[in-house]
């Protein structure tokens, strides 16, 4: 009977512990602000990107794509196209 109790409390107390502990590591997680670029900074981690630090700027960013076969020497204004 009194093993019975202890264990109960025991297990109790732990599975407080483990509850609460997890809750923390989960409400941190989901606290966590994700970056447009996240995946791309850790696959592809360019110098350019890391400030003065070290550490990597996870500021404002602007890509730019050009089509198979553009030819800068053809350049027109009407080429560019805005895409948000």
């Amino acid at each position: 009977m009194v093993f019975t109790v202890l264990f109960s409390v025991l297990f109790c107390l732990v599975g407080f512990i483990m509850g609460w502990l997890g809750s923390e590591r989960y409400t941190a997680l989901m606290m966590q602000e994700v970056h447009e670029f996240d995946q791309l900074f850790e696959e592809n981690p360019h110098p350019e990107i890391f400030d003065k630090d070290g550490n990597i700027d996870r500021g404002d960013y602007m890509h730019v794509r050009f089509d198979l076969g553009y030819n800068p020497d053809e350049f027109e204004p009407e080429d560019i196209i805005e895409e948000w």
